[in-house]
Formats: C-alpha cells, sequence, structure tokens
C-alpha cells in the first residue's frame, strides 16, 4: 500500500472536522498523489491517528464514495477510482477573488432621506407579518388587495380606466416589459421609441431583438408625422412627462396619436414617468384615459414617488392583451416581495400616500426652484436649463469643451451621477442631472462643483 501523507486536522478551525478529511482525501486524488487502486487508511485506524471519531471518519468517507472518488469496497475497504479525461487544477490554493469597482453613492440620485416615513411604514409592514397571508405564495399576477388600490389611485389621481383585472405588478418596469415582449414579439417585430428617450425600456426591446426605430422629440412631445412615416405599429412613449427632456404632449396631439393608434390598429406604451410631480401646474391626465379603443398599455412605478428599494411597478393591459397575458401568467414568477406588496396596499388604503405626495411636491419644488435661481443668476453663461416643471431631474444644454467622457469621469470623483444624453442638434452637449437626492443644504455647493470643475 502507498505510503500517505499524514491527515492533518487543524482543531481551532470552524469546519466540521469529517469536511476536512474529505477535502483532504479529495485533494490528493485531484492532485494525482493519491491514484487507481490506492486504498485509504481503515476507519478505525485514521480515527485513532488522528483523534476523531468512527462516525466522523465514514462520513468524510461516504462523501467521497457519493461524490466518486473512492469505491467501498465491502469487507476490503475504500479505494481511489480512475478519473479520466479532466484536467484538475494542481494547486490547493483558492480562487482568487477579483475586486469588481464598487458602485458610487452618489449624492444627487434617489429620493430625499427626509421624505419617507420609515415610522409609518414600519408599523404598516409590522402589521402584515401578524396576517396568515404572509405563509402562503404569492399572485402571478400581484396582491389583489395592491392592484385594487392601485386601480382606484390611477382613476383618480391619472385619469386611467381600467379595473384590477388588467393590473400585472413586478419588481420594475423593465420586469413587466418582458413579459409584454414575450405577449407581442410575433406580431410586432419593431417599435418606435422617443430619441432622446428611456434606454432602460429601450434596452428591454433590444434583447428581444426588435428593432428600435428612433422619432425625435420636440417641444410638444414625439413628433407624430415621423412616427407615421415609419410604419410601425408600436410606440413607447412618455406624453405625460417625457424623459429626459421634460415635454408634455398637449391634448391636440394626445388625439391625434391615438387616432394613429386606431386606424393603423396600432399600440403605444405609455410610460407615466413622474407624472406626479409638478410645480406649476396640476399633473397631466394619462393618454390611457383618452383612449376608447384599447391601443394603450399603461405604465407607472412607485420607486421615484417612494423609494427606490420599494421595487413594485405596474403595467396596465387593454382587455385583448388581458387575454394573452393570462395563458401565459403562470409562466413568469411574481418579482415583488409579497409582504411589501401588502404593505404599500395598506399604506394606500389609510391614505398615507396622498399625504406623501404632498409632502415631497412642497419638498422637491423648494429643491428645484433653488437650482433655477442659482443657475440664472451664476451660471447662464454655462448652463441652459430646457424645462423645469416637472419631475425629479433637469436637462441642461452645457456650453464647455469637454467631452462627455471627461465630463462623467470628473462627475464620478465627487459621486455625481450626470447621464449624457444624445441629440439631433449637432454641437449640442444635453446633460441630465437628477437633484431628488440631494439635501436642501448641499445643492449650492453641488452646483459650484457642476459649474466650476465639471462642465
Amino acid at each position: 500500500m502507498k505510503i500517505m501523507e499524514r491527515v492533518i486536522i487543524d482543531y481551532n478551525n470552524r469546519e466540521a472536522y469529517y469536511i476536512q478529511i474529505y477535502n483532504y482525501f479529495k485533494n490528493q486524488i485531484i492532485m494525482g498523489k493519491l491514484q487507481k487502486n490506492d486504498k485509504l487508511p481503515s476507519i478505525r485506524r485514521l480515527s485513532l491517528d488522528i483523534k476523531v471519531s468512527k462516525t466522523t471518519v465514514e462520513s468524510a468517507y461516504n462523501q467521497l464514495v457519493v461524490e466518486g472518488y473512492v469505491n467501498n469496497i465491502p469487507k476490503r475497504g475504500y479505494f481511489v477510482v480512475e478519473l479520466k479525461d479532466y484536467s484538475f487544477s494542481k494547486t490547493n490554493e483558492k480562487p482568487q477573488i477579483i475586486e469588481k469597482e464598487k458602485d458610487s453613492h452618489y449624492i444627487n440620485n434617489g429620493v430625499d432621506k427626509g421624505s419617507f416615513d420609515n415610522k409609518v411604514w414600519r408599523k404598516l409592514y409590522g402589521k402584515v407579518l401578524q396576517e396568515d397571508e404572509i405563509f402562503t405564495p404569492g399572485d402571478y399576477q400581484g396582491e389583489v388587495d395592491l392592484r385594487q388600490e392601485i386601480c382606484d389611485f390611477v382613476q383618480k389621481s391619472r385619469g386611467v380606466r381600467c379595473n384590477r383585472d388588467q393590473i400585472i405588478i413586478g419588481a420594475g418596469i423593465q420586469y413587466l416589459l418582458s413579459i409584454l415582449c414575450s405577449l407581442l414579439r410575433d406580431k410586432h417585430h419593431d417599435i418606435a421609441f422617443e430619441y432622446p428617450g428611456f434606454n432602460q425600456a429601450k434596452n428591454v426591446f433590444e434583447d428581444y431583438n426588435m428593432d428600435i426605430i428612433p422619432i425625435p422629440v420636440l417641444k410638444e412631445g414625439i413628433d407624430i408625422e415621423k412616427l407615421k412615416k415609419s410604419k410601425v405599429k408600436m410606440v413607447y412613449l412618455s406624453p405625460s412627462h417625457q424623459y429626459p427632456t421634460g415635454s408634455v404632449m398637449p391634448i391636440d396631439k394626445r388625439i391625434e396619436i391615438l387616432n394613429w393608434a386606431q386606424e393603423n390598429n396600432s399600440i403605444i406604451i405609455e410610460d407615466d414617468y413622474d407624472c406626479l410631480i409638478r410645480y406649476e401646474s396640476r399633473p397631466i391626465p394619462a393618454l390611457q384615459g383618452l383612449d376608447k379603443a384599447g391601443h394603450v398599455i399603461y405604465l407607472g412605478s412607485f420607486s421615484k414617488i417612494l423609494l427606490p428599494s420599494i421595487r413594485i411597478s405596474y403595467m396596465i393591459l387593454p382587455l385583448d392583451i388581458l387575454e394573452n397575458y393570462k395563458w401565459i401568467k403562470a409562466r413568469y414568477s411574481q418579482t415583488s416581495s409579497k409582504i411589501e406588496q401588502l404593505t404599500l396596499a395598506k399604506f394606500m388604503a389609510e391614505r398615507y400616500l396622498e399625504k406623501h405626495l404632498r409632502k415631497i411636491r412642497k419638498l422637491y419644488y423648494k429643491k428645484n426652484e433653488m437650482i433655477v435661481n442659482f443657475i440664472e443668476k451664476r451660471a447662464e453663461d454655462k448652463i441652459i436649463i430646457l424645462g423645469h416643471d416637472s419631475g425629479l431631474h433637469m436637462m441642461f444644454e452645457v456650453n464647455t469643451e469637454k467631452t462627455y467622457g471627461e465630463i462623467i469621469k470628473v462627475a464620478k470623483q465627487y459621486n455625481i451621477y450626470l447621464e449624457m444624453v444624445e441629440s439631433f442638434h449637432k454641437g449640442m452637449k444635453l446633460v441630465v442631472f437628477p437633484y431628488s437626492g440631494i439635501e436642501l443644504e448641499k445643492i449650492e455647493d453641488t452646483l459650484n462643483i457642476l459649474i466650476k470643475d465639471i462642465f
């Protein structure tokens, strides 16, 4: 029998003894120090040698047998098997962990820390934890209580027409768009998209191999004449607060695009991004509420108005598409936490959401006003604000010789998030500047960094 190195146990190691024994023999076999038909020490002998129980040794050997490293031959012992056609690593070192770049904690992204009442959420969350519902799986489509609250909310606040059965809940708009693509891809191979627009949504359609047809955004929203000329049958747009330009589609344009959809049997995907945060006028009613023929799919989210960490978004389907969804909905697991869905339902039912919206409109209006006043007084030669009546970001036209890459690099050094925007107009440098996460007292300092160091 081959003379083996002595098995050594580290008695101070938290790792179980049988695992240490198992790892020792496995590594000896992988490195070729133990080969076919070599016999392992008997259970009794090894247990005496390293001062552990026979049960411990037997557990290690059994694991080696289960994984196919050794055979147990009755009345003879444990023998190494032949390992063929595989090049094992000849080292016992652990794989090196490659340090990845840490995500920056941007000072201006997210939401204001003082905007959300944690005590209320914690109280409602505690109530949900005492309910029997948490011990059962969630609804594929989303919890009924929350769907009903969303239905009531969008009817009242956005003029949307729907019932709770038309609503699908998911963790983020991208997840919901993936479901939508699976429903529509057999009939729709291309989609018109606002340019500039919401890239995270565009990425989903590209992942489903749809052709993206960019349509420029004008002062009053998407260029409808170019949309008509494109001959596409589906369009993605945000008519109530276009991202990133902030443009708003007026009523005559809304009727025109709905007529286009009806005449061509086309689909409009309406992303109601940041629609509830307006400062100088009331929120614009949703396009979906004007739709009489079922051509509009409506998307909404709570990530911006509550917390980004509450990943709850929703999609409202027209009735004919809803029928197709019912056939496939069991293929998609619900991605939003059932407990958080039920908590949000209570948050809405007990009218905390209405109170919260009033609070954040005042808070973000102050920030919006401070930024506008600062730029008008101290940075008009460098920054032109392109719309500021709504939302939690501004789009700037920036007068600078720096490239987009240089701007982004310096901004990251200051933990400031900026998004560069391509423009149809050559020579314009367009930058999206979120401001929701900046504390009021730090706004001027942040703007000074923008104009002196970044732009």
